[in-house]
């Protein structure tokens, strides 16, 4: 927490807490708490899926186990990522703090105020929203074998369900009981650090990117307000604040890019991949056993939508910024404003926004795309195989 900051408009309080448990904010030497949660799940899940496979023939137990891989490191490359673009991230944050400390009226101190509660409240929904999957993802595994067990039918001798496809080592986790309770303990430790890695990103990522939102509507909403301050020199110090304002805004908007670009090119090229392969696992494999897959689809596709929607929503606010000019009566105002208005929309038409390595915007037309080439690979697939 900053001292100079009161506690009500501290900003990212919630991803920062998050960062800080795994060592990836504060102190660097704390890095080696994220190296052993990386340690966890390469031992448990990484290496024995690269390694040994899914311990079953045919191409549908394949997809699956690629999937899932594809899954279970894609969360720590982005991480990974992170941790080597933490400096772009600390600027963000040092920007932002500065932004804030520079708004003095009292209703724009409220909304910002407003805005942290809404933030500190979006990221435990997020954290909650992953926690309910991971129960639904664990519990479903154990509850289908405990059955199995208790109840077994003649002449039973199918598998048990699994919580991610994969060859445990030298274990027998199909049908040895002994076997599968030691792969489900190591599993669920595995399954819990993949899911604090994806609340993380998620909230980190999503969460910046509404204060990147905010901070362009605050300028337009400075704008609007413009009128009310007394003509002469107390309005055209209101101008030049406003003028400032938008220039921490781009600021921001740019060290958010910098931290996320290539997070979000890794995102998007994982979910083809992933995608495409789990479709074609359900299609192929549509009972029991394609449950815990189908969840690892709608977390993928819900982290998808909430990018994409977010930084739609991005883009469009930094260019309400330039129609708040357009609407402000700025042609009465003297020489030296005009140029300062005309300073704010020359920024508000550089398109604005978070991108995938800088190739394209992420937003819901790229998010289209994206379901579309998963769905032709997997008729590809499908045809193939």
């Amino acid at each position: 927490m900053s001292p100079n900051i009161p506690p009500d408009l501290q900003v990212l309080k919630f991803p920062l807490r998050m960062l800080r448990f795994v060592g990836l904010w504060g102190d660097r030497r704390e890095l080696v708490r994220y190296a052993s949660v990386v340690l966890c799940m390469s031992v448990v899940l990484i290496i024995p899926k690269a390694a040994l496979g899914s311990g079953k023939a045919g191409f549908d137990s394949f997809a699956r186990n690629t999937a899932e891989l594809i899954f279970f490191t894609e969360v720590c490359v982005s991480i990974g990522i992170f941790a080597s673009r933490r400096g772009s991230f600390e600027r963000l944050v040092e920007v932002l703090r500065e932004t804030v400390l520079m708004y003095e009226d009292v209703e724009l101190l409220g909304e910002i105020a407003a805005f942290n509660r809404k933030m500190e409240r979006f990221s435990k929904s997020y954290a909650a929203w992953i926690g309910f999957w991971v129960v639904l993802y664990l519990g479903i595994p154990m509850i289908f074998t405990c059955v199995k067990v208790v109840f077994p039918g003649e002449g039973d001798r199918g598998d048990f369900m699994l919580i991610a496809e994969l060859q445990f080592y030298w274990l027998d986790i199909r049908h040895n009981l002994l076997d599968y309770a030691i792969y489900l303990v190591f599993c669920s430790m595995a399954i819990f650090c993949s899911s604090y890695q994806s609340t993380l990103k998620g909230a980190v990522i999503l969460v910046s990117i509404q204060y990147g939102t905010k901070l362009f509507e605050l300028v337009a909403m400075s704008i609007d307000r413009l009128g009310n301050v007394k003509e002469g020199i107390a309005r055209k110090n209101q101008l030049r604040e406003i003028v400032n304002l938008h220039k921490l805004a781009f600021q921001y908007t740019k060290h958010l890019e910098d931290t996320v670009c290539f997070m979000m090119i890794n995102q998007i090229l994982n979910c083809i991949l992933i995608w495409c392969l789990m479709m074609f696992y359900v299609s192929t494999n549509f009972g029991p056993n394609a449950v815990c897959v189908i969840i690892l689809f709608a977390v993928l596709m819900g982290e998808m939508i909430a990018y994409c929607v977010n930084g739609s929503k991005l883009a469009e606010t930094a260019a309400a910024v330039g129609h708040a000019v357009y609407r402000y009566p700025w042609y009465n105002e003297p020489t030296a404003m005009q140029k300062d208005m005309q300073l704010i929309i020359e920024r508000a038409q550089k398109p604005t926004g978070i991108t995938a390595a800088k190739f394209y915007f992420v937003n819901i037309e790229r998010l289209g795309l994206v379901v579309q080439a998963s769905y032709s690979y997997y008729l590809i697939l499908k045809k193939r195989f």
